[in-house]
């Protein structure tokens, strides 16, 4: 069995760390030259996406957007693209997800989900085709888009900790390709009552991810299960009084499933 070795560098993102990791069966053949390259032109797109999307810069277009200004929607693509999807992501979980704060637009919790996803894509999927190079990550706090080699039995270990105690490990995902979400605080205006504490997602790609695992804090542990089958989600829920609560493809192990999203 390989035994792999992780190499990775963390850039700064919206003043969150956001980590390309990589894995190598022989670190002594890794060029680390390659690895420098891809972290040049990704800082060079994150900071691209800074200046549309900062809240801290008055100048952006996220700023101007907030003060009345639409401009943004007339003149820049991705602008529009990551503002059409907010409200495609509402719609669909009922304003459980929501891209309003204050009662002015903020995308962040859709942004962070949306940029790893064209980051990855752009820079680090191709990373796969370069010898020596048998899985690609990238994580920004709890959110996280990976792959590996189709060739290759390699596996990203991704693991859920405790809420209220991170040292305790409530469950592993051994992925091959894929994303993780995990939620534990409410952006949305629409709230149920609920003990639900955690929500992760595990999907195709980080903004499905982050949106549904946002959407089933807010949504609680009576609303959410329907959300689940609807849409045939997989990942796990953590309720104060319940537990630990397991769905695959919309079926889940304890949670009642209830009719008519």
């Amino acid at each position: 069995m390989t035994e792999y070795k992780y190499i990775s560098t963390v850039l700064n993102k919206f003043d969150l760390p956001l980590e390309i990791k990589l894995a190598v069966p022989k670190e002594e053949n890794f060029d680390q030259t390659i690895l420098d390259q891809i972290v040049k032109q990704v800082d060079i797109q994150v900071k691209k996406y800074d200046e549309l999307f900062s809240v801290e810069n008055r100048n952006s277009f996220l700023s101007k957007f907030q003060d009345g200004d639409e401009t943004a929607l007339m003149i820049s693509e991705t602008f529009r693209e990551v503002y059409e999807q907010t409200i495609t992501a509402e719609q669909m979980t009922q304003h459980y997800f929501s891209s309003y704060y204050n009662g002015k637009y903020d995308p962040v919790g859709l942004l962070n989900g949306w940029i790893i996803d064209q980051l990855f894509n752009q820079y680090l999927i191709k990373l796969l085709s370069v010898d020596n190079i048998d899985g690609v990550s990238l994580r920004c706090g709890e959110d996280v888009r990976l792959a590996s080699r189709p060739d290759i039995d390699f596996n990203w270990r991704i693991a859920i900790k405790d809420p209220n105690n991170l040292d305790i490990l409530l469950a592993t995902y051994f992925l091959k390709n894929g994303a993780v979400s995990t939620s534990n605080e409410v952006h949305s205006l629409r709230k149920e009552s609920s003990n639900i504490e955690q929500v992760t997602i595990v999907t195709n790609n980080t903004l499905d991810a982050k949106i549904w695992s946002s959407a089933g804090i807010s949504a609680g542990t009576n609303k959410f299960p329907q959300f689940i089958e609807k849409y045939h989600l997989t990942g796990m829920i953590v309720d104060k009084n319940l537990g630990m609560e397991n769905f695959r493809d919309g079926f889940t192990d304890k949670v009642a499933l209830k009719q008519d999203v």
